[in-house]
Formats: C-alpha cells, sequence, structure tokens
C-alpha cells in the first residue's frame, strides 16, 4: 500500500460529473478503513487520513473520490484469497490526469514472504518503476504492452501484518493506459511467472484487487472488475515472459516426445505449472486424481514443477515425469521448495508432497539419469564426444562421483575450456560465476550450460568476511539477476571469494536459497600450478569431493584436462552435479552414487573467515575443505546446521585439530537465532 513519497506541483480541481457517483439504494459509500465482501467481490478500503471514500456497487463495480486533503489512500474489489493465475478484465472511469500521484493497478499481498504487488495498468505523475533505491529485473510482453519489473524495499512501513519491512513487487505498463475511459486484461500468471524467474517468489495469498490509490493528488474512479478464465493449454501464450526457454542457448538440447506429469491434489482445484529453462510453459487444475498431464512442446532447459495456488486444505502429489522416454521419481529429485518440513516450508528434504507454494526441481532437459533414454537426452552416454551437460559415463561405469568446478567466468576462455571438456567427456562441470563477467560475457553462457549447471560467485568478487548482511545480500542477488538475465537457472549454489565463510555470509546466502560450497581439492591453478600438478590433485578427488578450478587466463589448466579425464577414467570416477542439499558431488541425476558415504558433506563451510588474498581469484588458504564432518565424541558444534568436533586446543574461534576444522566452544554458542550451538550425545 502506500505510494512512494516525492513532490508535486497543486494541480487544478477536476470536474467530475454528478452522475459519476449516482449509486444505486443498495450502494454503500466506505469513508472509514474497512473490509469485507459485496456482490460477490471481496472489498478494501483503506487511507490514512483526510476525506477520501469509495461506493460499493454492484457486482464488481466500485467507485472512488479524493481531494488534497488524503495524504494516502488505497482502495479496490476483487478476491480474497488471491492467486497467480488469475486472468481479470477491467472497464470503466479513471478520473486523474498527468499532475496527479495515482495508480490503477491489480494490487495484492502475499505472506510468507510478505510482499506488496502491483501490475500498474496506469498512473499519473510519479511513475513506481523509478523508486528511489530500488532494483530493474528487465521487461517482458504481456496483454499487448511490454511491463517493466523493478522492486522496492519497504522499511517499517504499514502493512497487512502491521508495520513491517518488506518488498513491493511492481510492473508498469508501457506505454501505460490513457485516462478517462479505461479498459484492459491482465494475465497476471505472466507477471508471476516473470518475477519468479528473477528470484521475486510470492508466498500465500491474501487479497487481491483493481485497485485505485491516490497521494498528496486528487482524483475519481469508476472501475467495474471481472474474472476471466485462465489459460491452460500446453503451449505457451503469446504473451510468455520474454525470459523463456530459448534463451538457454541452441546449443542445449530440449526435450524429445513432450513432458508428461502425473499428479493430483489432495482437496481439489489445485493449481500447477510446468516451468521449463525458467519459463512457464503449461499449466493445469488438479482434480483429487491422478492425471497424466502432458507438454507437447520442445523448451529446452530445468524442468519445475511449481504449485502456485496455496491455501485451506489445498497440497499436491506429484508422482513422478517423464521426459525423454524416462521417468524421474519426485521423490528422488535434489530439492521440494513446497515441501514443509523442520518448522518451515521448504525446511529441507524429498518428497513428492507439496503443502506450499514452491517447486519440485527435475534435472535438466538433457539429463539421463537411467542411463537409458531417447531423443532430446545427450547424457548418459560413454562417446568420448561428450556433446551435452549429462553424465559422461553410464551409471554402471561409474563407481562414484566428483565435482569438477571453475570459478570466475564466463571469460574469453570460456570457448577453449568448453570444447576441451566435450572433446574429453569431462562432463558435467559446475561454474561458479562472477555476475560481473556474465554481465561482459553473457554470449558464453549458452556453452557453459551445454557442459553442465552456472552457479553464483557473487558479483564482483570482493572480500567478504568483513562486510554487512546487506552488502552481502546484494552482491548475491545482483549476480543471481545476471546470471538469470542471461539464461540461466537460478543459481542453488554459492562459492564465496576466496574461500571465506562465516555465519553472516551463510546468512545471507540462505536468504536466497543458496547453499554454500567450498572445496575439497584446491588445484592450485591460481598460484600457477602445472598441467602436471593441477591434474595430479584432481587425482587425489573420491567420491563425493570437489576440486576447485579457474576459468581465465590459467593456460595450464586447459592443458591438464586431457590428463584429468583420463585419470578419473581409470579411477572409475565420473563427473556428477553438486547436489544443494548435501554440498557433496553425485550422479548428474541428482541421486546419491551407490558408494556415497552415509556421512555427507554440508554447505556449512568448514572454512573460517580469513583475510583477503593479493590475488582476486586466488583461495586464502589451500588447506580448506567443504565436505570435512564431524562425527563422533560426545560433544560437537552444530554450525547452522551442520556438526564439527569441538576444539580441545584452540582457545578461540575456529581451529584445526586431528586433521579436521573444529569449532571453539565460545564461538559455536554465538551464532545466534537460526544458528546452533553445542550439542552433546
Amino acid at each position: 500500500m502506500k505510494l512512494t513519497t516525492i513532490g508535486k506541483s497543486v494541480a487544478t480541481a477536476l470536474t467530475c460529473a454528478a452522475a459519476l457517483y449516482a449509486t444505486s439504494a443498495s450502494a454503500q459509500t466506505l469513508t472509514a478503513n474497512s473490509t469485507g465482501t459485496n456482490n460477490g467481490f471481496y472489498y478494501t478500503f483503506w487511507k490514512d487520513s483526510g476525506d477520501a471514500s469509495m461506493g460499493l456497487q454492484a457486482a464488481g463495480r466500485y467507485t472512488s473520490q479524493w481531494t488534497n486533503s488524503t495524504n494516502n489512500w488505497v482502495g479496490g474489489k476483487g478476491w480474497n484469497p488471491g492467486n497467480s493465475t488469475r486472468v481479470i478484465s477491467y472497464s470503466g472511469n479513471f478520473g486523474v490526469d498527468n499532475s496527479q500521484n495515482s495508480y490503477l493497478a491489480f494490487y495484492g499481498w502475499t505472506r510468507s514472504p510478505l510482499i506488496e504487488y502491483y501490475v500498474i495498468e496506469s498512473y499519473g505523475s510519479y511513475n513506481p518503476a523509478s523508486c528511489s533505491g530500488g532494483t530493474d529485473y528487465g521487461s517482458f510482453q504481456s496483454d499487448g504492452a511490454t511491463y517493466n519489473v523493478r522492486r522496492c524495499l519497504r522499511t517499517q512501513q504499514p502493512s497487512i501484518d502491521g508495520t513491517q519491512t518488506f518488498y513491493q513487487y511492481f510492473s508498469v505498463r508501457n506505454p501505460k493506459k490513457g485516462f478517462g475511459a479505461i479498459s484492459g486484461t491482465i494475465t497476471f500468471a505472466n507477471h508471476a511467472n516473470f518475477w519468479a524467474s528473477k528470484g521475486l517468489a510470492l508466498g500465500n495469498h491474501d487479497y487481491q484487487v483493481l485497485a485505485t490509490e491516490g497521494y498528496q493528488s486528487r482524483g475519481s474512479s469508476d472501475i467495474t472488475v471481472s474474472q476471466g478464465t485462465a489459460t491452460t493449454s500446453s503451449t505457451p501464450a503469446s504473451s510468455t515472459p520474454a525470459v523463456s526457454s530459448s534463451s538457454v542457448g541452441s546449443s542445449t538440447p530440449g526435450v524429445s516426445g513432450g513432458v508428461t506429469v502425473r499428479a493430483r491434489g489432495v482437496a481439489g482445484g489445485e493449481h500447477i505449472n510446468l516451468r521449463i529453462g525458467g519459463a512457464t510453459v503449461a499449466s493445469w487444475d488438479l482434480t483429487t486424481s491422478f492425471q497424466d498431464l502432458t507438454y507437447a512442446g520442445t523448451a529446452a532447459g530445468d524442468i519445475q514443477v511449481q504449485f502456485d495456488n496455496d491455501g485451506g486444505s489445498r497440497d499436491v502429489v506429484v508422482d513422478y515425469i517423464r521426459v525423454n522416454g524416462e521417468t524421474r521419481q519426485a521423490e528422488d529429485m535434489t530439492y521440494n521448495t513446497g515441501y514443509y518440513a523442520n518448522g518451515s516450508c521448504g525446511g529441507g528434504g524429498n518428497s513428492e508432497l507439496m503443502h506450499c507454494n514452491g517447486v519440485i526441481g527435475f534435472g535438466f532437459t538433457y539429463d539421463c539419469f537411467s542411463g537409458s533414454c531417447s531423443g532430446g537426452s545427450t547424457g548418459g552416454g560413454t562417446s568420448s564426444s561428450g556433446g551435452g551437460a549429462g553424465s559422461s559415463s553410464s551409471a554402471s561405469n561409474c563407481s562414484g562421483y566428483v565435482g569438477i568446478t571453475f570459478d570466475d567466468g564466463p571469460t574469453a576462455n570460456t570457448p577453449t575450456l568448453v570444447n576441451l571438456l566435450k572433446q574429453n567427456n569431462l562432463t558435467p562441470v559446475t561454474w561458479f560465476n562472477q555476475g560481473n563477467n556474465v554481465v561482459a560475457n553473457a554470449n558464453f553462457m549458452a556453452q557453459q550450460l551445454s557442459v553442465g549447471e552456472v552457479h553464483n560467485h557473487s558479483y564482483s568478487h570482493p572480500q567478504m568476511g568483513s562486510m554487512s548482511y546487506q552488502q552481502i545480500y546484494d552482491e548475491l542477488n545482483r549476480a543471481n539477476q545476471a546470471i538469470q538475465n542471461a539464461g540461466a537457472p537460478k543459481p542453488t549454489l554459492f562459492r564465496p571469494p576466496y574461500g571465506t565463510v562465516n555465519s553472516t555470509i551463510q546468512q545471507a546466502a540462505q536468504a536466497l536459497g543458496l547453499r554454500v560450497i567450498t572445496w575439497d581439492v584446491d588445484s592450485q591453478d591460481w598460484n600457477g600450478a602445472t598441467a602436471s600438478a593441477i591434474a595430479s590433485a584432481a587425482n587425489r578427488l573420491q567420491n563425493g569431493q570437489v576440486i576447485l578450478m579457474h576459468d581465465g587466463s590459467y593456460t595450464n589448466t586447459n592443458a591438464a584436462i586431457a590428463q584429468i579425464a583420463s585419470s578419473l577414467r581409470a579411477k572409475g570416477l565420473c563427473p556428477g552435479r553438486i547436489d544443494a542439499s548435501t554440498g557433496r558431488a553425485v550422479a548428474p541425476s541428482g541421486g546419491t552414487a551407490s558408494s556415497t558415504p552415509a556421512v555427507s558433506s554440508s554447505s556449512r563451510s568448514s572454512t573460517p573467515a580469513v583475510s583477503s588474498s593479493s590475488r582476486s581469484s586466488t583461495p586464502a588458504s589451500s588447506s580448506r575443505a567443504s565436505s570435512s564432518i564431524a562425527t563422533g565424541g560426545a560433544c560437537q558444534c552444530n554450525w547452522w546446521g551442520t556438526r564439527y568436533p569441538i576444539c580441545t586446543a584452540t582457545a578461540s574461534g575456529w581451529g584445526w585439530e586431528n586433521n579436521r576444522n573444529c569449532i571453539t566452544t565460545s564461538t559455536c554458542n554465538s551464532q545466534g537465532t537460526g544458528g546452533g550451538g553445542v550439542v552433546c550425545n
């Protein structure tokens, strides 16, 4: 609610015909803050002062008028609860002009997270896409216009939950609708999906209305709103957001024979979307019986099933999907952000159940989890020609999986490195990209995606050990945006520059849905290691472990690729992907190899915060390991969900005892809310 404060000139009073406010005997005029239902529609009316009023008319119609004596007001008719798939139509009169600060918008709130959102159809003197301190997320096409997207932070301002700090999401129509007689259609799914593709998640819907809002201005409105029918076809509408599956790049293999989703609702009426490559390609309403829901297109990229209208007793059960002739079971996948566990939505664990709005990730269109796929999959083969981001060997030939990772890209070296990886069948790999390098070399992202996944390595590669929470959050968020704008899925992993990890970094990463990952083996390529030394370092890898290398001007890294591939094959180790739930390298399917140790790694790195190195891409210490987790002992430290030994000889902070990291009691117990402390058996 509440428009951003800006300076405005005083306008000439608008002349409004008395007939505009003629009401029937059943009409109700509101002058005090109120919510409720009227003629089958939810309504809300709020003002902080002044003489604004709103008239409740038949069906979805309402009228309003306000003068400069009103500081801020907003009101309208619509629905409670809202949802992310509603299509609405509106018509009537918007009685303002360019000198008046007012919006006509599809407007609503969600909780968990607390979000105030607007789809602005028309506005007067102030364009909300210019809010101070906000972040732009690009634009997309919908309903015959371009919408510019911006997020703004409201600090300790009125909300549906009292005075709170929360984000506002804006989609602002360009060109904006005119004044006076006005009408239009809003396909809200296009906005919700585009926001989600940029990491701007909505939570559980409260109300949503077609609203008039005014701030230190004067005007009137006479608006009627009605509901249309959501598109449920298996192909994208022409108004699909501009960030589409095609943005992944022509070199990314798509699906062959479409995708089938087997799912049902618990209460009936649940709504799900099939998202591929960051765009919604199909949407369905569920019944309480399992249905086979089919998308017949050829989109490419990561595959997600999204539940978006949680409320009441609505829950979703996703049994599996079928893609490229392969069945991928929901409970075997790497993440489910809609599963309620450990006291929160997306609190951990894999399941076919979705209790909250969220997504289940089903891997990439080019993955082949079973080793026997048809058509579009390029993974799982044993051909030395590579050619995709799937497993370089069939599962039966792999005794374990390792994480091949490269920091600092994309760079001018990326095409050469990608070709070497393909030629030597050393795929998939994991790229930890810098946001500023992504912006400068976005044309190389498709090549990276053709051989693996892209994740977050900050925007500008700063030493984060002494940075504030907000500074760290902004660095990571900017990098996420750059990566997604270049056509990659939203990252789920974060590798901190220099390997520096502390509780503030952990908290900021967690807030963005990122798991902190460091490494087990340091190749020392940043330190001038020879190609032979780099290959020798890689030869130390064991099942589940991760190696640090770089994409840049380190020619010895390129020269080591063939030897690394040969040595790993001789040991029966295959390149894998890094599981966001454990931090370990696993089979490209996202499941762990049979030989994976029961004690798995965590993103809660065992590395203490350290000082900056003189090289921008140089790890501060080559002795660090991300995967060492303590076992045994009477007492351990629960460090943000992962247990480590308690130090016995170290006085304070972190230590290195008995060939592993440890944490002192005082440091362990100083993590604060959401961290942990000393736990004893």
